[in-house]
């Protein structure tokens, strides 16, 4: 069975040019390659030898590349900046508004129940108590004017940056290869590109929320 070649992070085989891949045996690195000639594991890279070797592969000049990443620093920035490759987001804030935790309880260990049995259910993870929504901010409106929805920096970095965002890899598993997704575009809505829906902090007022 044939492995694909992997680079160690996105942001060296997208954006550093000057990284060459590595052979890998036994988990550990051995000399560097000047090019890639067939699939493997590798460490290190970038993006032109990974590049060069997909042209041998598909025997297309110009194939397409589709990165999933859940680091939009590390992953999908440089991934979309570096090399304007199409980019999936797997971003753990749209797996709900509220999320189960297991129960300790001092009484009875865990040994005796399912793990996740008496869970409850707390304060969305990615709602802080000191910053507010990781999707959108709040401002007040002046006198008698209403609150201003405003995306935050992390939500426009998604929209820009990534092709979709997703949940988790298993959200997209069962669907059919020709499934078209709805992507971030500069002349779609604010929800556009979210799968299998988008964060409810963007749901109520969609077409208030601001592009700023």
């Amino acid at each position: 069975m044939k492995s694909w070649p992997i680079p160690s992070s996105c942001s060296q085989a997208a954006s550093h040019t000057s990284h060459e891949y590595r052979s890998m045996e036994n988990d550990e690195e051995q000399e560097a390659l000047l090019s890639l000639d067939k699939p493997g594991w590798y460490s290190q890279g970038n993006a032109i030898q990974l590049y060069e070797l997909l042209k041998k592969m598909t025997g297309k000049l110009d194939p397409k590349v589709v990165y999933f990443g859940d680091s939009m620093h590390s992953d999908i920035f440089p991934a979309r900046h570096y090399s304007n490759w199409e980019t999936v987001f797997i971003l753990e804030e749209l797996l709900g508004d509220k999320v189960a935790v297991p129960v300790e309880t001092e009484s009875e260990p865990l040994e005796k129940k399912g793990k996740y049995e008496g869970d409850e259910l707390k304060a969305p993870y990615f709602v802080s108590k000191q910053w507010g929504s990781f999707f959108v901010d709040r401002l007040p409106g002046l006198e008698n004017a209403e609150e201003t929805l405003v995306r935050t920096w992390s939500c426009r970095c998604i929209s820009t940056y990534s092709t979709i965002a997703i949940p988790s890899l298993e959200a997209i598993a069962d669907l059919p290869l020709d499934y078209r997704f709805m992507r971030f575009s500069s002349n779609s809505s604010a929800t556009a590109g979210y799968y299998p829906s988008p964060p409810r902090a963007l749901l109520p007022n969609e077409e208030s929320v601001t592009m700023k």
